[in-house]
């Protein structure tokens, strides 16, 4: 009998959890992000000097896609970049871009 109120699961019924992204100005992300690129030169000695690109708009944003990029890393140090992209990566996972 108590079988009865059991349901099972398939794909359709479980919920997902709603990602809500932080809404911050072009200036508020370049201040995160070269904080975080602050804190990887205060670790690797190599970093120091990189820097970010302020962040723009996408033109065509997609759904669920991140709406901003950078225009790549001013005063790239030789063995950077890779570690500059997943920075930006993680940011542009965590923040959506509003007009100032």
């Amino acid at each position: 009998m108590p079988d009865m109120f059991l349901q099972s699961l398939d794909a359709a019924d479980v919920l997902h959890p709603i990602t809500l992204k932080k809404r911050a100005t072009a200036a508020e992300i370049h201040a995160d992000l070269s904080e975080r690129i602050a804190r990887l030169a205060a670790r690797e000695p190599k970093y120091r000097g990189c820097a970010a690109a302020l962040p723009k708009p996408l033109h065509v944003p997609r759904d669920g896609a991140p709406n901003w990029t950078v225009d790549g890393f001013p005063d790239l140090q030789p063995g950077c970049f890779t570690a500059l992209v997943r920075i930006v990566d993680q940011a542009r996972l965590e923040y959506e871009l509003v007009a100032a």
